[in-house]
């Protein structure tokens, strides 16, 4: 090990006054540049950080976070007293429908559940594009018919050989 990684190693020793430098090491100190620029800033980063513990107030940081606590105490009271209210407004207004019968099965019929996940669903068709009215309104009329489009001579998939296979694949990418 040289001259300059033995006092290297001991300068945050030295730096925090556990350990005396010696003649030696005082002589190599007072002629090696790179060792008194290192020992420079030992002696700079001994100094960090004591005065932080003096400007901490423990009072005002004690009062902060009262604070804080009490701040966020008052939020969760009114969250819930917003969720009370908005419970009281959905119950009132379900009272209100039955009460003014809103509620009854009327004459107008409810949707089936078929219909209302296909207005939601957006599924492009570039095949049914170029169709007329018409055209388009036979074809929905036919898949809203029960087993529309097999018919009990249609054979299984399992039936088919390759090239039948295959023109049913054809026929589904378009």
């Amino acid at each position: 090990m040289s001259d300059c990684e033995w006092l290297s190693d001991r300068m945050p020793v030295v730096a925090r006054g556990r350990a005396e430098w010696t003649p030696d090491e005082t002589r190599h100190l007072g002629e090696c540049m790179s060792c008194q620029r290192e020992w420079e800033l030992v002696q700079l980063a001994t100094t960090l950080g004591k005065d932080v513990g003096l400007t901490l107030d423990p009072a005002a940081i004690a009062g902060r976070v009262l604070r804080r606590l009490q701040q966020a105490r008052e939020v969760r009271r009114l969250r819930r007293r917003a969720w009370s209210f908005a419970g009281l407004a959905a119950a009132a207004a379900l009272i209100a429908a039955i009460w003014t019968g809103g509620m009854q099965g009327g004459t107008s019929k409810p949707p089936t559940l078929g219909t209302a996940v296909a207005g939601r669903l957006t599924i492009p068709l570039p095949e049914l594009e170029s169709l007329e009215p018409a055209e388009l309104d036979s074809v929905l009329q036919t898949m809203d018919e029960p087993g529309a489009g097999s018919t009990a001579d249609d054979p299984a998939l399992g039936d088919l050989n390759n090239d039948e296979l295959e023109r049913v694949l054809n026929t589904w990418e378009g």
